[in-house]
């Protein structure tokens, strides 16, 4: 499926060459990345239990303090302590995606057709509690399908809106998701439009790229961040990450096989390590992938059965050198770590390293 944004010549090729194009598609090196390092596949023994009994966890996101925040259904955030408890902040709407901004403030943004509810993006102050909505609408329209943040070290937070329904449409054709910035100011913008299930957010180590993974067309783009926020030239970045289908049902999906959801691309939550590589969750294919800088999609786990990630969608690295992976998985209600052989890439509420 050809993308509606501006593709590069290898991109282009990619598309005509099918599944042999996959090895040419065009991927910039992040500069500043001194020695490219692939990350090595995991083992499902690799991954240790941190946290179950969640309600439906989506998002993710870590602190240097050694806590984890985790979107689920018993509250606006719930704060994993260090020693294993669960707390539970405000109310909940519909919390999905998550990130914390440079103050260390918990960035919550709600999937509000999940329950024919709102969809607003918030901020919460963990220590003191308070609550406050940073976006409810824009352009005179009710925001309902906030979906996954991501915060850059100059206070600016991104977002993205994955569409306005149906939610069950995983491989929707309508081109209606679209990506929303809000400045130091508060004030909010759609920056990036006419995108198909957009979904997982993430900067690169320099912050001059935003990336996100569109999950009806398997891939990742990024576009270039300008000096006043907007966001310009979006390329396709990496290759295909699997088999997607024009308006894939969820539903369709789950009654799979399960031979046949393991080629499957739609894809979820995205981090970067600090060599560059690309982390990519997998949700409906219960796997982890990697875009390295040169481009190659790199195998890192798969659970056919579920057993450790079941439907994995979203991934932080924490700990004190930032090699402990955290991955969500939504249908099993955990939260598995892994210790990987790069580390993390150091986020805005993070000293860089």
């Amino acid at each position: 499926m050809q993308s509606s944004a501006s593709t590069p010549a290898l991109g282009r090729r990619e598309i005509l060459l099918g599944g042999a194009g996959l090895a040419l598609a065009s991927c910039a090196p992040s500069a500043g990345i001194e020695r490219t390092i692939s990350p090595k596949p995991l083992a499902l023994a690799d991954f240790t239990l941190v946290r179950d009994n969640l309600d439906a966890p989506e998002g993710i996101a870590s602190s240097p303090d050694g806590r984890l925040f985790v979107s689920n259904g018993g509250g606006a955030i719930g704060v994993l302590e260090r020693d294993g408890m669960l707390r539970q902040m405000g109310k909940a709407l519909a919390p999905n995606g998550v990130a914390v901004d440079r103050e260390g403030r918990v960035i919550v943004a709600n999937m509000g057709l999940l329950n024919q509810g709102p969809g607003p993006l918030q901020r919460i102050d963990v220590a003191t509690g308070a609550i406050e909505t940073l976006v409810s609408e824009l352009e005179g329209r009710q925001l309902v399908a906030s979906n996954g943040p991501a915060t850059a070290r100059n206070g600016d937070i991104y977002c993205t809106h994955s569409s306005w329904g149906p939610i069950g449409n995983i491989g929707t054709t309508t081109a209606a998701g679209f990506i929303y910035r809000v400045g130091p100011d508060g004030r909010a913008s759609i920056v990036a439009r006419g995108l198909r299930g957009v979904n997982g957010l993430c900067l690169d180590r320099e912050e001059r790229h935003v990336y996100a993974s569109l999950t009806a067309e398997g891939r990742i783009r990024r576009w270039r961040r300008e000096a006043d926020g907007s966001l310009s030239d979006p390329q396709d970045y990496g290759p295909l990450l699997g088999v997607v289908v024009p308006n894939h049902q969820a539903r369709d999906i789950r009654a799979m096989a399960t031979a046949e959801r393991a080629d499957l691309g739609y894809c979820d939550g995205i981090a970067f390590d600090a060599r560059g590589n690309l982390w990519v969750t997998l949700p409906f294919a219960n796997r982890i992938v990697a875009i390295t800088p040169d481009g190659r999609k790199v195998d890192i786990a798969h659970d056919p059965e579920g057993k450790m990630l079941s439907s994995p969608t979203n991934l932080c690295w924490g700990g004190a050198d930032l090699r402990d992976l955290h991955v969500v998985s939504r249908a099993s209600g955990v939260v598995v770590k892994a210790r990987t052989n790069v580390a993390g890439l150091p986020l805005a509420n993070w000293p860089l390293g």
